[in-house]
């Protein structure tokens, strides 16, 4: 299954490139070699799926539900999600079951640890705020000593619905949740694992398996538990996280430390509730006016001492410090009540800006920073918004795109300069168009954006016609990015789209792409692909990130 999945929020902020270094991990998602679970002996577990689809179709990555309203997973899981995204299924071992309505569950926020990185993977952990409590039983987790205090061998439990197959090039899944039995490895061997991305593995993560391979977590499982057996019961000890392939030989599963994360969990779950990070799509120039809230959740009064707006460095997103905190009623929250905090900001350029504040508290979670983030850009001309013929609130531009009576082209830019166009408030559905790259390979790159969240970025020239899955109750949005190389790189690259049509139907949770070559012979064929998979089949340019595998991404 495919996670990469970002609202405009550039590559270095949260989004995933099918192309990035090696050491992104491939991301796993299935049980290799275990075994099939009896229905209701893991009423914990949890399966992250897509809005509006089909909970087996549209299961991403797995999860645990550890009490109250707080969902525990992988950061790289939900990193390129909104809370609008994502719901949840809790208990339910068979995702194809008529039974996993009553236990799905709408997401209110996703709170990513703030220093999670994934080059080299570290802090890969997230706590999920559902809408409502669930009923189902919760899983016990480990204190902050159990990981120092286990004993090499000791014998571990791993669960999810991931691939079953071993093999990069195919993939075997079904909609029964299987478990399989890893043993815990020593961290110094851990560390030693000739492949990249071992050797940066710290306190937050340890490894378990078996140096001959053979039986691993895989693609799909991301996110969900590890657990220890204790006294007839399971506490969870790990979330999945990377590794090398699924069970290959001197390539351990690498877990996150439950324990190394205990003060952390308990910091994100004491019930103070806000946006981490709001993606407000495209606006035009101008002063724009936005409100952050908060809600106290818990059992006691919180003190909010002082609010002050955030100033980001170093950040591939636009910081102008021109924002202004221009109301604020957030003194003494009680138990059950909310406050706002409104800032007044100038989007000066065109371009992704960010702006945010700075809160400080009496509770657990002390001092947090609650980010939004804007693109800036203009309207487009009357002759690019009639050829998106398809509802919508508005087609955006960053610079003037060109048009003939029947295609859209991006216009001529400057070195290392980039050109995007925006379509926001589309329902839910399926957008496809036929779209040609003319560029270079080594300069030139496309970047896709759905909802804000960078879903492909490719190099060079490519032609076909890809399907965007528009998987939001309302208000869904996609942009096309072309970015041009610098020096060396031809003047006359673009990007042209043309047959943009929009049906009700949601086709996928990711997005399928089918080259133009294939396209011609599709009354025959009838098949669509990956986008993924596409450019493996062009000659490698992008090799699956083969090289530390996240266990949600094949």
């Amino acid at each position: 299954m495919n996670t990469n999945q970002t609202k405009w929020l550039p590559l270095g902020i949260c989004a995933v490139s099918l192309f990035s270094p090696s050491v992104l991990a491939d991301i796993k998602t299935k049980i290799i070699n275990g075994e099939e679970v009896t229905q209701g002996n893991w009423p914990f577990m949890v399966a992250l799926v897509s809005k509006n689809m089909d909970a087996y179709k549209g299961h991403f990555c797995g999860a645990s539900f550890i009490g109250d309203r707080y969902v525990l997973t992988a950061a790289h899981c939900i990193e390129a999600k909104s809370h609008e995204d994502v719901e949840v299924v809790i208990g339910v071992s068979d995702l194809s079951s008529p039974d996993t309505e009553k236990h799905r569950y709408a997401v209110e926020h996703i709170y990513a640890h703030e220093s999670y990185s994934k080059e080299p993977v570290s802090n890969d952990i997230a706590i999920i705020e559902l809408a409502q409590a669930p009923s189902e039983s919760k899983v016990t987790l480990v204190d902050g000593y159990a990981r120092g205090n286990l004993a090499v061998g000791q014998v571990l439990t791993v669960m999810g619905w991931g691939d079953q197959n071993p093999s990069e090039e195919e993939i075997s899944q079904t909609s029964e949740l299987h478990k399989v039995n890893v043993p815990l490895v020593d961290q110094d061997q851990c560390t030693q694992v000739p492949h990249d991305g071992y050797a940066e593995i710290g306190d937050d993560a340890f490894c378990a398996g078996y140096k001959e391979g053979g039986r691993d977590a895989c693609s799909g499982d991301s996110g969900g538990p590890l657990l220890l057996p204790n006294n007839g019961k399971y506490e969870q000890l790990g979330i999945v996280s990377w590794g090398e392939g699924c069970a290959q030989p001197n390539a351990y599963g690498v877990y996150t430390n439950v324990s190394h994360f205990e003060d952390w969990i308990e910091q994100q779950t004491v019930g103070l509730n806000y946006r981490a990070k709001e993606v407000l799509g495209v606006r035009s120039l101008g002063l724009i006016l936005h409100t952050f809230e908060l809600t106290n959740n818990s059992d006691q009064e919180i003190e909010i001492s002082k609010v002050s707006p955030s100033f980001v460095h170093n950040s591939p997103t636009i910081n102008n410090m021109s924002a202004s905190i221009t109301n604020n009623n957030c003194q003494t929250l009680s138990v059950g009540e909310s406050c706002e905090v409104s800032v007044s900001y100038d989007l000066d350029s065109v371009g992704m800006h960010e702006f945010g504040v700075q809160v400080h508290t009496n509770s657990l979670l002390a001092t947090f920073t609650p980010r939004a983030y804007v693109l800036g850009a203009n309207a487009a001309h009357q002759g690019v918004s009639d050829l998106v013929d398809f509802p919508n609130s508005g087609v955006y531009s960053t610079q003037r795109w060109t048009t003939t009576e029947a295609s859209i082209s991006s216009p001529v830019i400057e070195h290392d300069g980039s050109t995007a166009l925006i379509v926001e408030g589309i329902p839910t559905g399926t957008v496809s168009m036929d779209l040609s790259v003319f560029a270079e390979e080594d300069h030139d790159i496309l970047e896709i954006y759905i909802n804000g969240f960078q879903v492909v970025q490719v190099p060079g020239e490519i032609s076909g016609r890809v399907d965007l899955p528009m998987i939001r109750d309302a208000d869904n949005s996609f942009m096309i990015m072309y970015k041009k190389g610098g020096l060396g790189a031809a003047d006359n690259g673009k990007v042209t789209l043309e047959n943009m049509t929009y049906t009700d139907e949601l086709i996928t949770n990711e997005l399928n792409f089918t080259p133009a070559q294939e396209a011609e012979d599709s009354e025959s064929s009838g098949g669509t692909i990956g986008w993924h998979w596409l450019l493996v089949l062009l000659g490698g340019l992008i090799a699956q990130k083969r090289s530390l595998n996240h266990k949600s991404d094949r």
